[in-house]
């Protein structure tokens, strides 16, 4: 009895005994819907638009209006040109690198600067976010070493791939464009991704994604009065005539009537030949379910792409506007650009820093710590804790009166 368990264990092992990291791409439907399936990146960018496209062109953009700073370590000394940190921004900075200067000039920053012939800087952070909240994944490819340019990849084409028996997350990328498949080298793409608990090392989960279902829906509804509006298969008059009329005369009526009444022509006065009855009909504005149910769908756009919906309406204030700031910049912004930082600091700085004496940045976007520490150094001046002298020390500024 206990060779068979012994021989079963060891069958199990041996079946589960695989490369140490597989592809995990798990199909999970739906326990209630197990007919929806999972959209394709064409599918997820055909969605781009109504509240989809405003919930990510608001995080894409403001992603792209906090860019990564650079910054080394003091104890590195002065090889390249740096600044001091001022203290409100050492809060954006890991812990190990509280004494850190920003450095000024290096050709990490010119590259960053003018990414490419076509894009600068703020066309590539706004296209790295933008493709992370449609599909989940940004690529962008690397050339020259050391880099001179950076391409955002359209992350519809691209694909992560694993060689067959490889024991590695990812070996190549595959880009489809003009109908040919380019395999490009691990090491000459950048992925960023969004977390997907499915598959952790695939491509990642967007948060369009995540609300495909309540996004697919908005667009039927849409659709459904879209085309109620442009042919809705009812008459805008009726008329009834008080005796029967032959084919060829109610043809004549109503291109009669069409001609007097269409365009421009309405309000004109109809002088009828026999008697009849005008009935007007007009199309229902709508049931106010159709409509309730159409806010929720925003509301959960809204929710996946941790956009407020203070944001999403007309009924706010300053205040309310205020607060949905903070907390999109908080809840949202904050963790998807320590995202982008910790992969360009894994995979872009080492191309130009084997050392580690460097690392890439950005300061918080939320102000409160700068607000607390400005108004600590004005009561530090006026009860004498620190002098001015001391603050602009701190500051990294000259002394009063230096030349």
């Amino acid at each position: 009895m206990k060779e068979k368990i012994a021989r079963w264990l060891r069958s199990l092992a041996q079946k589960f005994h695989a490369p140490a990291i597989k592809a995990w791409n798990i199909p999970m439907p739906h326990p209630l819907f197990p007919r929806f399936e999972q959209p394709s990146d064409s599918e997820l960018a055909g969605e781009l638009r109504d509240t989809v496209f405003t919930c990510a062109s608001l995080n894409a953009s403001a992603c792209a209006s906090y860019p990564p700073r650079l910054y080394m370590r003091e104890a590195t000394g002065e090889r390249w040109p740096s600044r001091a940190v001022a203290p409100w921004e050492k809060s954006a900075l890991p812990d190990i690198a509280r004494n850190a200067r920003e450095v000024v000039r290096h050709p990490l920053l010119d590259l960053l600067k003018q990414v490419n012939p076509v894009h600068n800087a703020h066309d590539l952070w706004e296209l790295t976010a933008f493709d992370q909240e449609i599909t989940g994944s940004a690529y962008w490819l690397v050339e020259g070493s050391p880099p001179e340019f950076l391409w955002p990849l359209p992350s519809l084409g691209v694909k992560p791939r694993r060689g067959k028996g490889s024991r590695l997350p990812v070996d190549f990328y595959e880009l489809r464009r003009g109908g040919k498949i380019e395999r490009l080298p691990h090491s000459k793409v950048i992925h960023f991704r969004h977390p997907d608990p499915r598959d952790p090392y695939g491509p990642g989960l967007s948060p369009l994604r995540a609300c495909f279902d309540s996004v697919r829906m908005a667009s039927l509804f849409l659709s459904l009065k879209r085309h109620l509006w442009e042919n809705r298969a009812l008459p805008g008059v009726v008329l009834s005539p008080q005796e029967p009329i032959h084919d060829d005369e109610r043809a004549r009526l109503e291109e009669r009537w069409n001609a007097l009444f269409r365009d421009g022509g309405n309000g004109r006065v109809l002088v009828a030949e026999t008697g009849m009855k005008v009935d007007v009909v007009s199309a229902p504005a709508g049931d106010l379910a159709s409509l309730a149910e159409a806010g929720a769908t925003r509301d959960t756009i809204a929710n996946a792409f941790g956009i407020p919906l203070a944001f999403l309406t007309k009924e706010t204030n300053l205040a309310n506007l205020r607060a949905a700031d903070h907390q999109h910049l908080a809840k949202a912004i904050r963790p998807r650009l320590k995202r982008r930082d910790e992969k360009l600091n894994e995979r872009l700085l080492p191309l130009f820093d084997t050392a580690g004496e460097l690392f890439l940045a950005t300061p918080d976007p939320v102000q409160d710590d700068r607000d607390f520490l400005l108004k600590q150094e004005e009561l530090d001046l006026k009860h004498g804790v620190r002098s001015a002298q001391e603050i602009r020390a701190a500051r990294g500024l000259d002394p009063i009166g230096s030349p």
